[in-house]
């Protein structure tokens, strides 16, 4: 037997950021340029008040009511998400009450980013393995749009907001699940960070403190900070070596895969990828153009469209 997804689903939010509303708040001749680079003309953005599990369960009733899933098979539950509608308590356990899941499973946050949905999927694989469950929701959903400064134009025209529910379990045959890796870079923490969500900078006065960069853009601590630049040459960097690493381990070529399923950052993040992998252009898939960077999320909702295309 295998262990491996036997249902899989999504969710978008309703409201929509698109590229003329950027062009008239940072202007048309950058945001043109912008398209050029990213790929994304439009983002999927939250509602007033729109939260991560929301859009989480949006997808977990579709999965549910599409696979005809009893949830009272369901034995455990995880949520990946670095923006949870709590610090405490856990946001799994309020999904599991909301999906009417069995109080008898477990539950667990997972606090990861674009990775997330890799560590979701890899610990719901390990509970199954291990026997610890048999039939494991695993969700994932971030709201980027809610923590970025509305006056950031490094940030505010690359994310977009989604949600992704999955089923994990054994499976008949010997397919599924291969293997997993995995890699961390802590040196680097804040080239991507929300400096005022946590205790670090509890009671500080001055987090609601505007400032504007060399780059024109405008935040404070209490909104999402990313170092474009760094976050690029780390993942030209690491994620080709990281395949190649996994491909030799397996006794694998480019060749011998039939698709690849990339984090859906950008256009051009993932043509210097692909580009330097050799991979064919019919080989993966891009998700980005209408939705933006949703986070971990992304990984799912190219998987979906991958199978549903082909």
């Amino acid at each position: 037997m295998g262990i491996s997804i036997t249902g899989l689903c999504y969710s978008l939010p309703e409201g929509e950021l698109t590229h003329q509303e950027l062009c008239e708040r940072f202007g048309k001749d950058e945001m043109d340029r912008l398209v050029h680079t990213t790929g994304i003309k439009n983002r999927r953005v939250c509602l007033q008040n729109e939260c991560a599990s929301d859009l989480a369960k949006k997808a977990a009733i579709k999965l549910i009511k599409e696979n005809s899933i009893n949830t009272d098979d369901i034995d455990f539950v995880i949520f990946g998400t670095q923006m949870p509608d709590y610090l405490m308590p856990t946001t799994a356990c309020i999904l599991q009450h909301e999906l009417g899941i069995s109080t008898s499973s477990g539950a667990i946050d997972i606090n990861l980013g674009c990775s997330q949905y890799l560590y979701a999927h890899s610990n719901a694989y390990a509970y199954v393995k291990s026997g610890l469950a048999k039939k494991v929701l695993v969700m994932t959903a971030d709201t980027p749009s809610r923590i970025v400064n509305p006056k950031d134009r490094s940030v505010v025209p690359l994310f977009g907001d989604a949600g992704t529910a999955a089923i994990i379990e054994h499976i008949e045959s010997d397919s599924g699940y291969i293997d997993f890796d995995f890699g961390t870079d802590g040196e680097q923490y804040d080239a991507l960070i929300w400096p005022g969500s946590g205790m670090r900078k509890r009671g500080n006065k001055n987090l609601d403190f505007e400032a504007e960069d060399k780059f024109g853009s405008i935040r404070s601590e209490n909104d999402m900070y990313m170092d474009g630049q760094r976050i690029f040459l780390f993942t030209l960097k690491r994620v080709p070596e990281t395949v190649k690493d996994f491909l030799n381990k397996h006794e694998l070529e480019i060749e011998d895969i039939d698709y690849f399923i990339f984090h859906q950052a950008s256009k051009f993040i993932i043509d210097s990828i692909t580009r330097k992998l050799k991979i064919p252009e019919n080989k993966f898939n891009r998700i980005y153009e209408s939705r933006g960077n949703s986070g971990g999320s992304t990984v799912g909702i190219a998987m979906h469209d991958a199978i549903i295309k082909k």
